[in-house]
């Protein structure tokens, strides 16, 4: 795992690309200049924060079963499903452990790692 120090760095190079890449900043997207450049700025981190949840969530480890908490029995793990909740930096993509219980005959995604065995 990457440092602080070594991730600010990066951070910082990846902000000097982006400007770069994305040019002038129009005042017309904010009450003034510094408004813009801080909108343009709140953007990019929103699509950097999600972005970062979703390859969090798919690289999560799940467990070959899991406890169905409708019935309590055990469901074997199907795969991942992506969906789409409301975070606090907005509409974001996750990608869950989807399990199946033979007995209920459904699909569940349990919320918590640890109710997998």
């Amino acid at each position: 795992m990457a440092s602080s120090e070594q991730i600010r760095q990066r951070i910082e190079e990846f902000a000097r690309q982006l400007t770069d890449e994305l040019g002038e900043v129009d005042e017309a997207d904010g009450v003034c200049w510094l408004d813009a450049v801080e909108n343009q700025a709140i953007e990019i981190g929103d699509a950097i924060a999600a972005a970062l949840v979703k390859q969090t969530t798919v690289q999560r480890p799940h467990g070959d079963e899991s406890l169905c908490p409708q019935c309590g029995k055990s469901g074997r793990y199907r795969g991942a499903r992506e969906r789409e909740l409301i975070g606090r930096r907005g509409p974001t993509t996750i990608a869950e452990p989807e399990y199946y219980c033979p007995c209920c005959r459904k699909a569940f995604f349990p919320a918590d790692p640890s109710d997998r065995r």
